[in-house]
């Protein structure tokens, strides 16, 4: 197999070398496994840098093979000088796009959630993000112990089969067992989902009638004049989105057109209809109002709401500009929080912050594992059926049993298409670039 080295974070190089390049490079003939050592790096005609390198033989490493890692000086010239040098070597080239991690994954040093984890990581904003991908990256630890603890069962299972009327076991205990893994399964469905929200970002959407100062919302929460803000309604006639960390939890808050039924042109119903369009993937609405939204008014925003948001969507009330003497519309909304404000002053704006830290904590509950919650409910649905069937059928149970560990398999087994591997490694390769 040929020696790769390749260009990492920064300006450093980095080398996967067997010790001969080494070296070759260094023009030192004795090195010392896993000691920095100062040593000048040579071409054929002159000295390329002083720096500090390691050697470190396999398989106690990244790739489980023999690694050599080199830190010198951060000049473009002495990193193009170096590359250079190891292309020319006999059997060394660079390493294509994701072959390091490739490298680890086919000499069983990482597994595919290890894999993904590790492209998480590196794509982490926030910090419950970058929790989440190690979790993912512990998250196949995990799934081998169910696929274990599965395994048991089924073996159980089978020995009563066989053997029951001469052993002393019951498939009574079996379903104990699957009792507990089922409750097991439901909590880490219901964190999976969870986590699985926290790592792609929740979406907020601002909602309202003209004028009701969504856009001093929307620069109140994001400490910058990301809207035009004026007395004229209608003055967003586009979606306006900016991101931000509440509670840890990387967020995308819209700001949209204001509704109404008389848009005064074609611009003005495109950015409502776009608006309604956010709603639809929206995970939080905050509808907002002013002391001049009718009851009839805040009543079609509540409408619009249970229209085209999903079920699980979260929603806050926002009573605006409650510094003007008049008062509200006495309408019911059924909300998960109310709260009041004065964009201008920012009163009431940390209230505001706090109810979308309360609502994104819920949404994206403490998460340990980030799995894929669609296998695990599968696995947790065939053990419900398990638990289903006739009391005394170890076969039926058996079959459930063997289902559900198919299903938790697909979480631990190396077995995946070069296809999928070539764009995980792919996307990896890219952001670390």
């Amino acid at each position: 197999m040929s020696t790769i080295f390749a260009m990492c974070s920064g300006s450093l190089p980095a080398a996967i070398s067997v010790f001969f390049e080494f070296q070759r490079l260094s023009g030192k003939s004795n090195w010392k496994p896993r000691q920095m050592t100062y040593t000048k790096l040579r071409d054929q005609r002159e000295i390329i840098d002083h720096a500090m390198a390691v050697f470190m033989p396999g398989p106690h490493t990244f790739t489980g093979e023999d690694t050599a890692e080199i830190f010198v000086h951060g000049s473009l010239a002495v990193v193009n000088s170096l590359a250079e040098c190891l292309g020319g070597m006999e059997d060394v080239r660079e390493a294509k796009r994701g072959e390091f991690t490739r490298r680890a994954f086919y000499n069983g040093k990482m597994d595919l959630n290890e894999v993904r984890g590790l492209e998480n990581l590196i794509r982490s904003k926030t910090q419950t993000q970058r929790r989440l991908a190690f979790g993912q990256m512990r998250g196949g630890e995990k799934s081998v112990e169910i696929r274990d603890r599965l395994a048991e069962m089924i073996a159980k299972t089978f020995t009563i089969m066989d053997f029951g009327e001469h052993v002393e076991m019951s498939l009574d205990s079996v379903r104990d067992s699957i009792h507990s893994l089922v409750d097991e399964l439901s909590e880490m469905i219901k964190s999976s989902r969870g986590a699985e929200k926290a790592q792609r970002g929740i979406n907020i959407v601002l909602l309202g009638r003209p004028n009701s100062g969504k856009s001093s919302l929307l620069n109140r929460l994001a400490h910058r004049d990301v809207a035009i803000v004026s007395k004229l309604p209608g003055t967003t006639r586009d979606s306006l989105e900016t991101s931000l960390e509440i509670g840890g939890v990387g967020c995308r808050i819209t700001d949209t057109a204001g509704l109404r039924d008389d848009a005064v042109d074609e611009v003005e119903s495109e950015g409502i209809r776009r608006a309604k369009k956010k709603i639809v993937a929206a995970d939080v609405v905050v509808i907002v109002l002013d002391p001049t939204t009718s009851e009839v008014q805040a009543k079609e925003l509540l409408q619009t709401f249970e229209d085209l948001s999903h079920a699980d969507a979260k929603l806050i009330i926002v009573r605006n500009k409650i510094d003007l003497k008049s008062g509200f519309a006495a309408v019911n909304f059924e909300a998960d929080k109310v709260v009041g404000t004065n964009a201008l002053s920012s009163d009431g704006v940390d209230t505001l912050r706090e109810a979308l830290s309360d609502i994104v904590a819920e949404i994206c509950p403490e998460a340990t594992y980030l799995l894929d919650h669609r296998l695990l409910s599968e696995c947790r649905d065939e053990l419900l059926l398990a638990l289903e069937s006739p009391k005394n059928d170890a076969a039926i149970v058996c079959g459930h049993l063997e289902r559900a560990q198919a299903r938790i398999a697909e979480l631990t087994s190396s077995s995946v298409t070069e296809d999928v591997l070539d764009k995980i490694f792919f996307r990896i390769s890219v952001l670390e670039k």
